[in-house]
């Protein structure tokens, strides 16, 4: 009787099992094509961005060709400085002889640079020196490209500067012939490119992970994504560990865990629409400082999230998932709310002040977040100039898409300010096709003032360049005096940070604005 039961449980056991190990063959399928499909959207991506930079590169050296100008004449370099105010990709342009750039549009002054090493040549005939470092930013790399004794310089990241979702996955762009990797990103194998059989698209797979090449025999260039193996798996082993011995009530478990996975998928848009629900959310506001007369000029409304339980989510943190969720753009609308209810008291305490309202990247759409704002706006009767609307750099990369948004906003008499200038790579002809009132200065290059950092010229050549363009200036992060005597004897008129004032509720603000009316 007992080999009996022995017997008969075990097509029980196997059709418990079948159905589980069926499962996780799919999940683990799934989780790879997950993975491919992913670093796919990655490479495409890459190659885009590359094509369009050596397409830019290519078609500059050819402008370069065509210039009868001495090289490093005034007139050569004006022409160069032209052409890289209106490319997106270029950083620099100059000329470079016997293996030096003995001149360029951002080494004016500096003398001849050696580049580093013996440079290696397309087979399209340019020159190409990879990770030269120039004066004005020495721990920097940048690549620079000559034919005929014309260079073009080109920031190595630009092409692969975009999110992802884990710290190893690695981007990088390859010329395929010579094969040679030109930029990478994360920890990359230059040994995957002898995998890569060019000129095809392609998956090709080391001992430890799974690299997409996607290419373009024209360009003569090729991109790369790969991720470890061991990310598309992630889990699978410890659940198949606690699922085997489990016989019977395996099934079972199995289903409660796809519940719990579908719960944690949603769990973050869940929890920031309850949030919003139940008013968790709530507006603080940081002053903006007039440098010349220490007067509030305005201030920039930011959001805080404190749970029910008392916890406080970090902003980058919720902001994030925000984005990442489709949730964002009712937060926005929540915000205007919350200031448009506090901006007849900002403005009864203060006549001319303003309130600046950020807005994200998935805001800049039509009929979004600024055109909910530009009818609130209107309908309560606001007066112009009592708002303005912070976008970053990473927001105006489809311009003609966020220009609708821009115009709703000018419409209502907001300003547009450049949020976090310079962490990017906006061009001059970015800033001259969009209208930008303001830059505002962001606080890392802030906090290298008076830390003696390299990156203190940069500070410097944002605050020459807005005044070139008329652009007004905001710094953030001031947190010292010598930072605060050291713009405004630049010129810059308004900052902000802890030497003025910590972000702060309404009641604090109109408190601080009556107390400047009364002196």
């Amino acid at each position: 009787m007992k080999r009996f039961y022995v017997v008969a449980s075990v097509p029980l056991l196997l059709a418990a099992l079948i159905p589980i190990a069926a499962s996780l063959y799919l999940a683990q399928r799934k989780a790879h094509d997950d993975q491919i499909a992913y670093l796919t959207s990655l490479a495409d991506e890459v190659l885009r961005r590359g094509i369009a930079s050596r397409q830019q590169l290519v078609a500059a050296l050819n402008e370069l060709d065509k210039d009868a100008s001495p090289p490093c004449s005034q007139a050569s370099l004006a022409r160069m400085q032209q052409m890289v105010g209106t490319s997106f990709y270029l950083q620099g342009m100059g000329s470079v002889v016997d293996g030096q750039l003995v001149c360029s549009t951002l080494t004016l002054g500096s003398g001849p640079v050696p580049l580093p090493g013996k440079p290696m040549v397309t087979s399209t005939g340019i020159s190409s020196w990879i990770g030269a470092r120039l004066p004005f930013a020495p721990e920097q790399p940048f690549n620079i490209y000559a034919r005929n004794g014309h260079a073009v310089i080109i920031h190595p990241g630009i092409v692969i500067d975009m999110p992802v979702l884990h710290a190893d996955v690695s981007l990088g762009l390859a010329i395929i012939a010579p094969k040679a990797l030109i930029r990478s990103r994360g920890p990359l194998q230059e040994a995957w490119l002898d995998l890569y059989q060019a000129p095809t698209h392609s998956l090709v797979e080391s001992d430890t992970h799974h690299v997409v090449f996607r290419s373009s025999k024209e360009n003569n260039i090729a991109a790369l994504a790969a991720a470890p193996k061991a990310l598309a798996y992630e889990g699978l082993a410890a659940q198949a560990l606690v699922l085997a011995p489990l016989g019977l009530f395996a099934s079972a478990t199995l289903a409660l865990g796809v519940a719990a996975l579908t719960r944690w998928t949603l769990s973050s848009r869940s929890r920031l629409r309850a949030g919003l629900r139940r008013r968790e959310f709530f507006v603080l506001y940081q002053p903006i400082v007039d440098l010349q007369t220490g007067q509030w000029a305005g201030a920039e409304a930011l959001l805080r999230w404190r749970r029910n339980n008392g916890t406080l989510v970090p902003p980058d943190e919720f902001i994030a998932e925000a984005e990442r969720t489709g949730v964002v753009a009712h937060i926005t609308r929540y915000v205007m709310d919350r200031v448009l209810e506090d901006l007849p008291d900002l403005l009864k305490a203060s006549p001319g002040f303003h309130v600046s309202l950020n807005l994200s990247p998935q805001d800049l759409v039509a009929d979004g977040p600024v055109q909910y704002l530009q009818q609130r706006f209107e309908a309560i009767g606001m007066p112009p100039g009592s708002l303005m609307l912070e976008v970053t750099e990473r927001g105006l990369v489809d311009i003609e898409a966020a220009r609708p948004a821009l115009q709703a906003g000018r419409q209502i008499g907001a300003s547009i300010a450049m949020d976090d200038f310079g962490t990017g790579y906006s061009s001059l002809s970015m800033l001259e096709s969009i209208d930008i009132d303001t830059l505002k200065i962001d606080r890392i290059f802030i906090a290298s003032i008076g830390a003696q950092a390299a990156i203190s010229p940069v500070t410097t050549h944002i605050i020459e360049m807005a005044q070139k363009l008329e652009l007004d200036l905001i710094a953030e992060g001031v947190e010292t005096q010598f930072q605060a005597d050291f713009l405004r004897e630049r010129g810059v008129r308004h900052a902000q940070g802890w030497l003025f004032a910590k972000a702060m509720p309404l009641a604090e603000l109109l408190a601080g604005l009556k107390t400047q009316v009364g002196r």
